[in-house]
């Protein structure tokens, strides 16, 4: 009996770091019956001069508990946190975005980031604007995914997969008749709400991307990655503002003529990569050169700006831009 209670004393300090991380924060505190209560409710009895013993060694350890003195005696609080109440909305807020997450993985993190908040921030956390009724990823699969492609490229290692697609009814069939494709990943990219993996084709000899949660049955080949030369002079940032819905296409340097309102739109979009100068011929508007990959995606994009924005070169953009748009508009012709 008496080995069973000295070893319930054991856990005195991981019960109070428990009881300050759940009841305490920057506003709230504990006072020591409290303390001796939330003990006893799990069969640990102890005096004070034990709680005061395992705050000291708490303090000691890193985990902070401040005594506060007040009429009567002291009030005692953990003050600071890993993350604050506005952090945790911000995360809770991006994960229930995240439609590369499926329902059922969102509400788990959302439950996880909550327990780094005190039980006072509860309320603040469950708000109703956290659940938007998105489209969500179907593969739970993408964490696992990432795992490896991590893996791949921290140990150096081509990988091997096949690349999935939805049909009509909705369910994930292989593409490309079922083959296998035998990459070189160079780096992860998080854009448009979906995880892509960058790699280099050895066949083509180029960069290519993958839809990650499309991606399935990937192997480690534990043959060396091919394309260093090119992986050394990869810019992500610069991949992925170049490249409109992560569609590929040849790379060009286009000029555009554009109003002057519109300015910010492409310094959004390409930031410095974005060389404006005045048009001498046109005061009202200025020309704008941006490297993109010249795709479909970015024909809408530009369309997508109205009437007064203009590609002015190279020709061959211009004319296949035309040529695009004159196909879709003849989908409406009686």
């Amino acid at each position: 009996m008496a080995t069973e209670k000295s070893e319930k004393k054991k856990l005195v300090l991981l019960y109070l770091r428990d009881l300050f991380l759940e009841k305490t924060d920057a506003t709230h505190y504990v006072r020591m019956p409290e303390i001796l209560e939330y003990l006893e409710s799990r069969n640990v009895f102890v005096d004070r001069r034990t709680v005061y013993t395992d705050i000291s060694i708490l303090n000691q350890s890193g985990f902070e508990i401040v005594g506060v003195a007040e009429k009567g005696g002291y009030k005692y609080h953990h003050p600071s946190r890993l993350f604050d109440t506005s952090e945790l909305k911000f995360l809770i807020d991006s994960i229930a975005a995240s439609k590369f997450l499926t329902e059922r993985k969102s509400k788990e993190l959302v439950s996880k980031v909550k327990t780094l908040g005190s039980s006072f921030d509860n309320s603040a956390l469950n708000r109703g604007v956290l659940s938007p009724k998105r489209i969500k990823t179907m593969n739970d699969k993408v964490f696992d995914n990432l795992d490896i492609l991590y893996n791949a490229i921290s140990s150096n290692s081509q990988i091997s997969f096949q690349y999935m697609r939805w049909n009509s009814q909705r369910k994930l069939e292989p593409s490309s008749k079922g083959y296998t494709f035998v990459v070189s990943p160079c780096a992860v990219s998080l854009n448009d709400d979906n995880y892509y993996l960058i790699a280099f084709d050895g066949k083509s000899q180029e960069l290519r991307h993958f839809r990650i949660d499309k991606m399935r049955t990937i192997k480690l080949t534990f043959e060396p990655r091919e394309g260093k030369d090119v992986f050394k002079s990869f810019d992500i940032v610069d991949y992925s503002r170049k490249t409109f819905g992560m569609f590929s296409g040849k790379e060009e340097t286009v000029t555009v003529e554009a109003p002057h309102k519109l300015a910010g739109v492409f310094i959004d979009r390409f930031g410095e990569a974005a060389n404006i100068r005045k048009n001498f011929d046109n005061p009202d508007k200025f020309l704008v050169r941006i490297a993109v990959n010249v795709s479909p995606q970015f024909y809408a994009w530009i369309f997508g700006l109205g009437k007064d924005v203009k590609i002015i070169s190279p020709e061959s953009v211009k004319e296949d831009f035309i040529k695009t748009t004159t196909d879709i508009l003849s989908n409406y012709e009686s």
